[in-house]
C-alpha cells in the first residue's frame, strides 16, 4: 500500500489547502497551475472523494480534504524531523548560514540591509538564494528560510517576523493624475504572478477591507516576480498594489507616493523559518536577532509609512 501512495500529489493537496489557492501553490511548489490541477484530480479519483471546491475567487477544502492535508503536515512533520537529526551532524559550527527567501523580498528589503549585518557580524558569512528549490521550507537546503504566506510549516521552527500592509502605489507624477477610486480605470494596473490566484487578489482584499468599490481594470501588465513590479511602479509605468516592506524604502525616498490614504492589512505575512536543528547555531541565532531587529520599525509604523 505504501509503494502506491501519490506522495507528490498529497504534498500539492497540503500546500493548496494551507494557502487556500492553486496559483500559490504552484508558485509554492515551483510548478504550474494546470500542474496542480492534475495533481489534484488525480488524488481525487484515486480516492474516490471529492478533495476541493474551486470557487470564482478562493478555493476551499471540503472535510475530507481538509482531513487529509492535515494528516498529510502531520505525517511530513514527522519525517521531517526524523532528516533533521540524520542531517545535523553534517553542519558545522562557524559555516556560512545560507538564506532562501522570495526574490521580492530578497532583492527589495533583505539585500540592501545585509551590508548592516556584514559590518556587524564580519565572521558570518551570508549566502542569499531565490531559487525555488532552495527556498522552499520542507525540502530546500538553505539553513533558513523567508517564506511569504499565511503560515504553517509542519516540522519546523517558524517565527512571524512582520505582517504587512496593503495600499495602491505609483509614481509621484502618476499620482497627479489619480484623484479618485475611478481613475484608475484609466491607468496600466501592474501585478506580479501570484495576483492571478483564484483567491482574492491583493486589489480586490484591499477594496473590500476598505470598503472601496473597484472600477473596471482596462489595462494590466504582469511581472513575473514581485520586485520587477516595484521596479515598473517607480518607472512610471503604471499603479502597483504597494505590499508594505517591499515600497516602504521607495516611499521614503519619495520614488513612490500613495494616491490613496486607505490601507488594509494582507492575508499574508514574512516568516522566519528554520530546521530544529539549526537553532542550535550561535549563527543563525545571530541573523535571527538582527532580522526581527530590522523588522521591528516595520510592525511598529505599518509597513507602508
Amino acid at each position: 500500500m505504501l509503494k502506491t501512495l501519490p506522495f507528490n500529489a498529497l504534498r500539492t493537496l497540503e500546500s493548496v489547502v494551507r494557502l487556500r489557492g492553486f496559483g500559490r501553490a504552484a508558485e509554492e511548489l515551483n510548478v504550474t497551475q494546470s500542474a496542480v490541477s492534475q495533481h489534484i484530480k488525480l488524488l481525487e479519483d484515486w480516492l474516490g472523494h471529492r478533495l476541493l471546491i474551486r470557487r470564482s475567487r478562493k478555493t476551499v477544502p471540503t472535510e475530507a480534504g481538509e482531513r487529509l492535508a492535515q494528516a498529510t503536515r502531520e505525517g511530513f512533520g514527522g519525517i521531517e524531523m526524523i532528516c533533521d537529526e540524520l542531517r545535523g551532524s553534517k553542519r558545522t559550527r562557524g559555516q556560512g548560514i545560507l538564506v532562501g527567501a522570495p526574490p521580492g523580498f530578497a532583492f527589495v528589503w533583505l539585500l540592501p540591509r545585509l551590508l548592516r549585518f556584514d559590518h556587524m557580524n564580519p565572521d558570518i558569512s551570508i549566502s542569499l538564494s531565490t531559487d525555488p528549490h532552495s527556498r522552499e521550507p520542507s525540502t530546500g537546503e538553505a539553513d533558513v528560510f523567508i517564506s511569504y504566506s499565511a503560515g504553517g510549516f509542519p516540522g519546523l521552527h517558524a517565527e512571524q517576523l512582520m505582517d504587512e500592509r496593503m495600499s495602491p502605489v505609483c509614481a509621484p507624477n502618476l499620482a497627479r493624475t489619480v484623484n479618485a477610486i475611478g481613475d484608475l480605470s484609466n491607468h496600466t494596473i501592474l501585478r506580479d504572478n501570484l495576483e492571478s490566484d483564484e483567491a482574492l487578489s491583493p486589489w480586490e482584499f484591499w477594496a473590500k477591507e476598505c470598503g472601496i468599490g473597484l472600477p473596471r481594470f482596462n489595462r494590466t501588465k504582469t511581472y513575473g516576480q514581485a520586485n520587477l513590479v516595484v521596479q515598473a511602479a517607480v518607472q512610471g509605468l503604471g499603479i502597483a498594489m504597494g505590499r508594505g516592506p517591499l515600497v516602504a524604502d521607495a516611499i521614503k525616498d519619495g520614488t513612490l507616493v500613495r494616491p490613496f490614504e486607505a490601507t488594509a492589512p494582507s492575508q499574508f505575512s514574512y516568516w522566519f523559518v528554520c530546521r530544529h536543528e539549526a537553532l542550535k547555531s550561535d549563527n543563525v541565532n545571530a541573523f535571527r536577532k538582527w532580522l526581527h531587529e530590522e523588522a521591528k520599525p516595520f510592525r511598529q509604523s505599518g509597513n507602508v509609512d
